[in-house]
């Protein structure tokens, strides 16, 4: 986190779910999902989310994977993740 007086950028990392995908790495199917946010305080209160993106990782290997910020609300609701959702790959073991 970066303060500068009484204001500051922190990020976050928050985890959504557990999802289906087969990780490319280590061919494991333990996944996770997580929401990463750069976000603007102010007193140590959330004023403005600056940046967001979802991803990925393999609870076996450490792969990450970025996903396609369209594509979030089918993964939310379905629980499964696509290779065709993967943006990029991030890491990979």
């Amino acid at each position: 986190m970066i303060f500068i007086g009484v204001f500051g950028l922190k990020n976050t990392e928050e985890k959504l779910r557990d999802v289906d995908f087969e990780c490319t790495g280590c061919l494991s199917e333990k996944v996770e999902l997580y929401a990463l946010r750069r976000v603007f305080e102010f007193f140590f209160i959330p004023i403005i989310t600056l940046k967001k993106k979802h991803v990925i990782a393999c609870r076996t290997c450490k792969s990450i994977y970025k996903l396609k910020e369209n594509k979030m609300e089918e993964i939310l609701l379905k629980g499964k993740v696509r290779y065709e959702d993967v943006e990029e790959i991030v890491k990979e073991y």
